[in-house]
């Protein structure tokens, strides 16, 4: 598995060293085999005595391991950190068509495991992860809160023609793409080529390594992926949210505008605050941004997790 993997160990480099993995601070490496057959791979970071549990949820240009970023500093907070390959993605196994409803589901059946423990739970959805955290806390009723460092609703044409690698993309594909996915849904085509995968991370060497690695950015997604992303089941529309909320936007990220976030967090009805990580891009690896983003997270925790 990802003792073997070699570009989890290249982003180490463009990391700041307290946000990196070392020998003392390594995840264990475990499967969590769910109700619909899929076996997903988890990063878990255990302390003694942990506070709290926080579940990390990448997006459609990640994986769990490339998530240490976060899951260090939290670590270190003495919190336990647990970060899923979602299907598609890094070395968790799947079986029939993966749809974006397969992610909703198996991070709800994650979250309701770890809801069993004694300990606070937490969900924090980085990119994609975000919309993803905020559809799995409105199911979920033990979650404390939710953190996300974007959310996208792309159910606004706006949002969607904004995050694709093209505007006419969107408008001339996307209803050929609903047709193809209703007869052939496991046809699987490289993200790249639909999502703005290049402005994943504003380093242009990081992101090449990425884009490359077809465990994260590089990954191929089916059409009913594509299209059950574009169209998500949202079952309590924001203004009914009643889970805490921190949106902790990259301030320099250039395929997410912080604009197209707000879309959707300013209709959040319950208690939310917004912080802008300096310096950030959308994959943040920028020691000023990451800074922020471990502080302002704990704080968060620390006030919801009593």
């Amino acid at each position: 598995m990802y003792e073997n993997d070699k570009v989890w160990r290249q982003v180490q480099n463009y990391l700041p060293p307290q946000n990196r993995l070392t020998e003392e601070i390594m995840p264990e490496e475990r499967f969590l085999d769910l109700s619909d057959g899929n076996r997903i791979h988890l990063d878990v970071y255990s302390p003694e005595s942990a506070k709290a549990t926080i579940i990390l949820l990448h997006g459609v240009g990640g994986n769990g391991r490339l998530l240490s970023f976060l899951a260090v500093p939290l670590y270190r907070s003495g919190y336990e950190v647990i970060c899923p390959d979602l299907p598609l993605y890094g070395y968790s196994e799947s079986i029939g068509t993966v749809a974006y409803d397969t992610w909703v589901k198996d991070s709800l059946e994650i979250a309701g495991n770890y809801a069993e423990k004694a300990l606070p739970l937490f969900l924090f959805g980085l990119s994609a992860g975000g919309m993803l955290a905020y559809q799995v806390a409105c199911e979920t009723p033990a979650i404390r809160g939710v953190l996300a460092t974007c959310i996208l609703d792309q159910r606004q044409r706006s949002v969607t023609e904004a995050t694709a690698s093209h505007p006419l993309l969107v408008r001339f594909a996307l209803p050929v793409v609903k047709l193809i996915s209703r007869f052939f849904p496991d046809i699987r085509i490289p993200m790249k080529w639909v999502a703005n995968m290049k402005a994943i991370v504003n380093n242009s060497q990081l992101a090449k390594l990425l884009m490359a690695d077809k465990r994260s950015s590089g990954a191929k997604i089916s059409l009913a992926f594509l299209y059950t992303m574009l169209h998500p089941e949202i079952t309590v529309e924001p203004p009914n949210f009643k889970h805490p909320f921190m949106l902790l936007h990259p301030e320099n990220d250039r395929w997410t505008d912080v604009s197209l976030s707000r879309l959707f967090y300013d209709q959040l009805g319950g208690e939310k605050e917004i912080h802008m990580l300096a310096g950030a891009g959308h994959f943040p690896v920028e020691e000023e941004g990451l800074a922020a983003l471990a502080q302002d997270s704990i704080a968060f925790i620390e006030k919801h997790r009593t």
